[in-house]
């Protein structure tokens, strides 16, 4: 398998094998990552079957598998059955930072699984499940800033840069092996943050590489330089004028 340049992981979002497989070996994935609303969004009931076909498009790369269960009974069954289709290495296996989710990131890394907590959306959130040995936080940017109102017309949203500093303060000084996995941007401007922080990953979904790759100004100039070759050699390849 390719060997990254850095620690930093960037990681593919999305829970369709058809586009896991389109996109795997395009980028410099680490692997990938779904939850159970996109498996669900595949309006497909052979739940089984996706795992499986995730797992083979993932390879050797990191396969991350959210629990359908938030309840811990729920979540510790939903662990044994993921394992049980899709192995142990190299799978990690989500579980939502709740209060319940908590306690089963503390039983299953203590027994040696590697849990991300995910749906974390505040300091305080992200603390505790590094603190309970989560090797990844999945931190949602945006749904941070979009809070909104409680049922009280209080304002329910975090500061997200606040969180993130104080996620990668918590790491640095502290000395957490865990890393934050950075979670739904919304726009080019905000990966470029999220990549900044200090964050150890990100994940990403098919359109953001689209976005990226088909945005005008590169296309323009990756086609300008084209033309411009064209102009003076033509279409003949460069081992025909050897």
């Amino acid at each position: 398998m390719y060997k990254y340049a850095s620690d930093f992981e960037i990681f593919l979002n999305t829970g369709d094998p058809e586009l896991a497989k389109k996109y795997i070996d395009r980028f410099p994935f680490s692997g990938l990552t779904c939850n159970p609303q996109m498996v669900a969004d595949n309006k497909r009931t052979d739940y089984i079957n996706i795992l499986k076909e995730l797992r083979e498009a993932a390879g050797e790369r990191k396969l991350f598998v959210q629990t359908p269960s938030n309840d811990y009974e729920g979540i510790m069954k939903d662990v044994d059955t993921i394992l049980s289709v899709i192995g142990h290495q190299p799978t990690v296996i989500k579980i939502p930072t709740c209060a319940d989710g908590l306690t089963a990131i503390m039983e299953l890394s203590a027994k040696g699984i590697d849990v991300c907590g995910t749906q974390v959306m505040s300091t305080l959130q992200g603390v505790c499940a590094l603190q309970a040995g989560a090797k990844y936080v999945s931190v949602f940017y945006a749904m941070m800033e979009m809070g909104g109102l409680d049922d009280h017309g209080l304002y329910g949203g975090c500061n997200p840069k606040m969180v993130y500093d104080a996620l990668t303060t918590y790491i640095d000084k502290y000395h957490c092996s865990g890393k934050i996995m950075a979670c739904a941007p919304r726009n080019p401007d905000e990966i470029s943050y999220l990549i900044s922080t200090g964050a150890g990953s990100i994940t990403l979904d098919p359109f953001d590489f689209d976005r990226c790759f088909a945005d005008r100004n590169f296309q323009g100039v990756h086609k300008g330089v084209r033309a411009g070759w064209e102009e003076v050699f033509g279409t003949t390849p460069i081992q025909d004028m050897l």
